[in-house]
């Protein structure tokens, strides 16, 4: 990840099979820019390996500033690609949600949420 002169606290996730929001807050003291990426985690079913990077927006703040970020899922990104019909395959199930500021981010807020 890139390097910063502040620091940022992800709070509030709330998923759904449309869309992950979060509030990005920058903590420090110097304006800056965050760049929260969302992370999807397919139910076992699936086969497909956890935290698959499906969004990231970047959020301009300055100190003590709060945004809302949001991150709208499509429905190819519940799905997999089936060799055999060559088409996208929509996957049903609970997912794993993770929002941090890094693939590597052991803040990261996690949820869940169930796909019909």
């Amino acid at each position: 990840h890139g390097l910063s002169y502040t620091t940022f606290a992800l709070a509030g996730l709330r998923a759904s099979p449309t869309r992950v929001t979060v509030t990005v807050t920058n903590t420090g003291r110097r304006p800056g820019a965050a760049a929260p990426q969302l992370y999807l985690t397919f139910p076992p079913s699936a086969g497909e390996p956890p935290g698959q990077l499906r969004g990231f927006a970047q959020a301009q703040l300055q100190p003590g500033e709060s945004a809302e970020v949001r991150f709208p899922l499509r429905a190819r990104d519940m799905s997999v690609w089936n060799a055999t019909t060559h088409a996208w395959q929509p996957v049903h199930g609970s997912f794993g949600v993770a929002v941090g500021l890094s693939s590597r981010d052991a803040a990261a807020l996690r949820g869940a949420f169930r796909s019909p």
